[in-house]
């Protein structure tokens, strides 16, 4: 896929976000998700009780607490996203946002 073919299909990304519409295979998306914040979240974990018993990353604590705050927001970023285009109950109301948009 080049990035012109990215370029072009960013305005039905973007469509997403209306209410009434979810992407054509949204229970495999919401699966991912779901599946992605539990392997993040076990990570954090592991590196979290690494260092209680003993293992020493080659990290100082203020690298890994600057690397948890970035994942966070990365996570909480893609989830929101997430919850609203793999919805058709969720989004922004049609003619807020969208001129000219068939009613």
């Amino acid at each position: 896929m080049g990035i012109f073919t990215t370029i072009k299909s960013a305005p039905k990304f973007f469509e997403l976000f209306q209410e009434g519409k979810e992407l054509a295979n949204a229970t495999t998306w919401k699966s991912r998700t779901v599946a992605t914040n539990c392997v993040v979240a076990f990570l954090a974990t592991l590196v979290g009780l690494s260092k209680t018993f003993g293992y020493d990353i080659a990290l100082d604590d203020q690298t890994i607490q600057g690397l948890a705050v970035g994942a966070v927001a990365v996570v909480g970023a893609v989830n929101a996203v997430m919850h609203i285009i793999t919805s058709k109950r969720v989004g922004v109301p049609t003619d807020t946002w969208v001129p000219n948009a068939q009613r």
